[in-house]
């Protein structure tokens, strides 16, 4: 009985010793910084571009999701993003950043120069960027697409870009859109309108 009460003992702190040599060897998961985005992080020069990501829902043409922040505190830097044989610019002001993340948003033109506080240290949010769409590429989604990103006075950096498609809620109203046929809709109002009256003089004259 002695005896088995020993070999317990003797398994027991084997067991133990064991765990503390897995928990000494093995770093704590806290400890683990892990990017949680679904896109890349970039740096070139002063220019830090995050969560850098393609939306395309056909293959053909995609639109440059990210957000671009300019840590020179002096001069506006005009960022070159490379795709394929396109390339499309983006201007950052000194000290502040450009989210690309976002429908073109409605501003009048006393609000498009001005900027909002941004969070953090990430400097100012300036408003009234256009879309950064690159026509015709061959981006197709759920593909790794080579980006160049680089501007003047720096050294460009090359990075493998993800592709993704409108399908998650906080990507849906951010695919290219189609170009619109400017020409259809005023016809077909036209028509109707037209068409309204013979309907009345139809009406009147039964009477």
């Amino acid at each position: 009985m002695r005896a088995r009460v020993l070999v317990s003992v003797a398994v027991a702190a084997t067991i133990a010793l064991g765990a503390t040599g897995c928990e000494f060897m093995s770093p704590a998961h806290t400890t683990e910084i892990k990017q949680i985005t679904d896109g890349v992080n970039v740096t070139t020069g002063k220019l830090d571009i995050r969560n850098a990501l393609f939306i395309s829902d056909r293959g053909e043409d995609a639109r440059f999701i990210g957000t671009v922040i300019n840590t020179d505190e002096s001069e506006d830097i005009t960022l070159s993003i490379e795709l394929g044989g396109d390339t499309q610019t983006v201007v950052v002001p000194a000290g502040s950043r450009r989210d690309l993340g976002t429908n073109t948003p409605t501003v009048s033109s006393s609000e498009g120069s001005s900027a909002q506080e941004g969070s953090d240290s990430q400097g100012t949010e300036q408003t009234g960027a256009k879309a950064v769409v690159f026509e015709g590429a061959d981006a197709r989604p759920g593909s790794l697409v080579k980006t160049y990103f680089s501007y003047s006075g720096a050294e460009g950096v090359s990075a493998s870009v993800p592709v993704l498609t409108n399908a998650m809620e906080e990507y849906q109203s951010l695919a290219p859109s189609p170009s619109p046929t400017g020409t259809a809709t005023p016809g077909a109002g036209t028509e109707s309108t037209d068409g309204a009256t013979p309907t009345g003089e139809a009406t009147s004259s039964g009477n």
